[in-house]
C-alpha cells in the first residue's frame, strides 16, 4: 500500500522501511563492526635513515682539516689537491712543534726541550738541539716527539700555559717534571695533541663564523 503525497511522490510503508533497514550494507576498505578485533603486535615505524647532514662530522685533525675547510669555503666534500711527493713539505700548511725528551736518572726527572721546525729542516734542527746535551753525563736522550701544527708558535704558548706547574728555564723552552713511570712521555704527548686539537677547532669555528656572517 502506497500513500501519495502532495508533491506527487510516493513513500514506502513502515514494513518496507523495516526490511530495508535490515538489508546488509557492503563496507569497503573498512572493518565490519560486527567482526572481532584482532589484537596483536603493533607494526613498528620504519627506522629513519640519517641524512648526510645528520651523520657524524669527521674529527678535526691535520689530515681532515683540508676537507672540512673545503666544505665551508668551497661548499664541496672534495678536498684540495695535495702537492706532489717531491714537494719539500709533507703538509704545505703545517709547521712542527718538537720535544726532545731527556731523562735525569739520578734525580728521577724528565726534561722536555721544545723547539720549532718544519718537515724540511727537522733533521738539522733536531741535530742542533741534541748536540746541546751530548756531553752531559747526567742526562740521557730517551725520545723525540714531533707534532704537525698549523701554527707552531701558538701551540708553543699553549704548552707553556698548560704545564705552568712544571719547572721552566728562563727562555721558556725547557721544562722539567718528576718521573712517575716509563710512559710519562706519551702522557705529555697526548696532552699536547689535545691542545692542538682545541686550537684547530677554535680556528674552524672562527672560519664558520666568518662564513655565516659573510665577513
Amino acid at each position: 500500500m502506497e500513500v501519495e503525497t502532495n508533491s506527487g511522490t510516493s513513500t514506502s510503508t513502515s514494513s518496507d522501511k523495516i526490511k530495508s533497514s535490515q538489508t546488509p550494507v557492503l563496507i569497503i576498505s573498512e572493518r565490519r563492526r560486527d567482526t572481532p578485533r584482532i589484537r596483536g603486535k603493533k607494526k613498528e615505524a620504519p627506522t629513519e635513515v640519517p641524512t648526510s647532514t645528520d651523520r657524524e662530522q669527521p674529527k678535526i685533525t691535520i689530515k681532515t682539516f683540508p676537507t672540512i675547510l673545503s666544505r665551508i669555503m668551497l661548499k664541496s666534500n672534495v678536498p684540495p689537491v695535495l702537492p706532489p711527493n717531491d714537494y719539500p713539505y709533507a703538509h704545505a700548511y703545517a709547521q712542527t712543534l718538537c720535544f726532545l725528551c731527556l731523562e735525569k736518572p739520578a734525580e728521577r726527572k724528565w726534561l722536555y726541550h721544545m723547539f720549532l721546525s718544519t718537515d724540511k729542516t727537522l733533521g738539522k734542527d733536531s741535530e742542533a738541539v741534541t748536540t746541546m746535551y751530548r756531553n752531559r753525563a747526567d742526562i740521557i736522550k730517551v725520545n723525540q716527539l714531533t707534532i704537525s701544527t698549523i701554527c707552531a708558535r701558538s701551540l708553543y704558548r699553549s704548552v707553556q700555559k698548560h704545564f705552568s706547574d712544571a719547572v721552566w728555564n728562563k727562555q721558556g723552552n725547557v721544562f722539567e717534571m718528576e718521573k712517575i713511570g716509563s710512559r710519562d712521555i706519551w702522557v705529555v704527548h697526548g696532552k699536547v695533541n689535545k691542545l692542538h686539537a682545541a686550537e684547530v677547532e677554535k680556528l674552524l669555528n672562527y672560519i664558520k663564523y666568518l662564513n655565516i656572517t659573510k665577513s
